[in-house]
């Protein structure tokens, strides 16, 4: 089964409700990220939502946040092919 998260911006704090119900929270982008790899999520399986009272992710931070996963996800592939 594919994990996929749906991330929130809620006071200075991303959230990510992942598919299989559990819940990440931290404090910045790049932890975010890091996080949402290691318990499997890839790049391709992010959402990004707004809901009332919270803040909107800008594209920019979206962006970033795909390509770290990204980043990730090649490091990844060139350490399993080294080995």
């Amino acid at each position: 089964m594919t994990l996929s998260a749906e991330i929130i911006l809620s006071k200075d704090k991303f959230i990510a409700d992942l598919s299989d119900g559990r819940r990440v929270e931290q404090p910045d982008f790049l932890k975010m990220a890091q996080a949402l790899f290691q318990i499997g999520v890839r790049a391709n399986h992010l959402y990004f939502d707004w809901r009332n009272g919270t803040k909107m992710i800008t594209a920019g931070t979206q962006v970033a946040m795909v390509a770290e996963i990204r980043q990730l996800e090649s490091a990844g592939r060139k350490h399993s092919k080294a080995a």
